[in-house]
This record gives structure tokens, C-alpha cells and sequence, in this order.
């Protein structure tokens, strides 16, 4: 979700990619620090210029709830702090940017992850970062005609993308930038596989999207 300068990934119960699309086991990544080094190191050298220069290239993993970091960080730069509500609702995320601070932050220790392997746990880190790098992206970049079409969208992502997002609650304003988060993610689980191309369980409109707003390529 994206209000007043940030966005969130909320949760989800953790669980498969969509359909077509093979689990991830990341290379021996130790902890949330090393999966989220990792998932930068993945990422294709332009899309790392992209996010360098709308301020969404500096990460910090933290153990406390999203909400009340973000207002630490914020309070520590003498920004204005976010109001409870907005406090409340990202307490419960995975991942925030926070574009007025150009940091993302990723919690560890998130209470919908306990109990997960180790292997499980480090690949959604990672997803939960690209997501959160594809939502700024988007933020930054997406064009205005997408998003007022973010109903149509969501029936035109691959059946998990759509899932995920109507569970989560997003606000239909926020469709758009969510479809295009979530397909980040996954192209990034699939490029790391080796994939090339467009998939063929992507939409040709929305593959595109991805290419304007993301400068994807593979």
C-alpha cells in the first residue's frame, strides 16, 4: 500500500508462487540480513540504477513492528511521525519504504513467519524486498492511465497475484501498484531460475507494464 510518501507489503500467510512457477531454495543465505544482500546482488544492474535514483537502494532489516520503526527513524530525522492508524496498519507489514527517509525497511521475526524453515523463511525475505523495490518503482514510475484501471488488472495477474492482494485488503486505488509489486517478485524468482522472456502465464498487457514501469528486459 502506498500513502503520503511510503508503501507497505501486508501479510500474507507465507506460501507457494502462483501456478507455473517453481519454488526458490536461496544459495546458503544465513539470515533476513544475508537473504535480503542476496535478493540486491539478483537484481539486474539497470533496475539497481533505478532504485538508486528514486532513493529505494538502502535497506535495514529490524526485529520490531514496521509502524513503530518507521516512526523512530522518522523521529531520529525530525520528519513528521505517522499518525496510529497509519502506525497500526504498518505494523503488521513485512516491508516498508519510507521515501522520505530513501530507506526500506524489512522485518525479521514477523509472528505470521514463526515456525518456518530456515529455507523457507530466507526466500520470503527476499520476495518481501523485491516486492517492496517493485512498489517503489512503481511509485516513481508507473504511468497515470494503469492506475485508474487497477480492477482490471487484478483479473488479468495470474491467479496468486490476485489472491494475495484481495486478502490483504488493499484499497482498489492501490491495485495497480500492488499487481506490479507482486509481479516483480516473481519475475525475480524466476529470473534467479534461469527464466528469459515473458512467461507464458503472464499477460501480454501487463508484461508490458512491467517493461515501462520497471525497465524489465529478461
Amino acid at each position: 500500500m502506498q500513502r503520503g510518501g511510503w508503501s507497505v507489503a501486508r501479510p500474507n500467510s507465507p506460501r507457494g508462487p502462483p501456478h507455473n512457477v517453481e519454488a526458490v531454495t536461496l544459495p546458503g543465505r544465513a539470515n533476513a540480513d544475508e537473504a535480503v544482500v542476496f535478493a540486491w546482488r539478483s537484481l539486474p544492474a539497470r533496475h539497481k540504477q533505478l532504485l538508486e535514483s528514486i532513493g529505494a537502494s538502502q535497506w535495514q532489516v529490524v526485529r520490531t513492528p514496521l509502524g513503530t520503526a518507521a516512526n523512530e527513524f522518522l523521529e531520529s530525522a525530525g520528519e513528521r511521525l505517522w499518525l496510529p492508524a497509519v502506525r497500526r496498519d504498518a505494523d503488521r507489514a513485512f516491508g516498508v519504504w519510507i521515501r522520505e527517509l530513501r530507506i526500506v525497511l524489512i522485518r525479521d521475526g514477523h509472528p505470521k513467519l514463526a515456525g518456518l524453515n530456515d529455507a523457507t523463511l530466507e526466500e520470503f525475505i527476499a520476495r518481501v524486498a523485491w516486492h517492496e523495490w517493485g512498489h517503489a518503482l512503481s511509485i516513481e514510475r508507473c504511468p497515470p492511465e494503469p492506475l485508474g484501471q487497477g480492477r482490471r488488472l487484478l483479473e488479468l495477474a495470474p491467479p496468486g497475484i490476485g489472491e494475495r492482494i484481495r486478502e490483504a485488503g488493499y484499497r482498489v486505488q492501490d491495485y495497480t501498484h500492488e499487481v506490479i509489486a507482486e509481479t516483480y517478485a516473481l519475475l525475480m524468482l524466476r529470473r534467479i531460475k534461469g527464466g528469459t522472456g515473458k512467461p507464458s502465464w503472464l499477460d501480454d498487457e501487463i508484461y508490458g507494464l512491467m517493461q515501462t514501469t520497471t525497465d524489465w528486459t529478461d
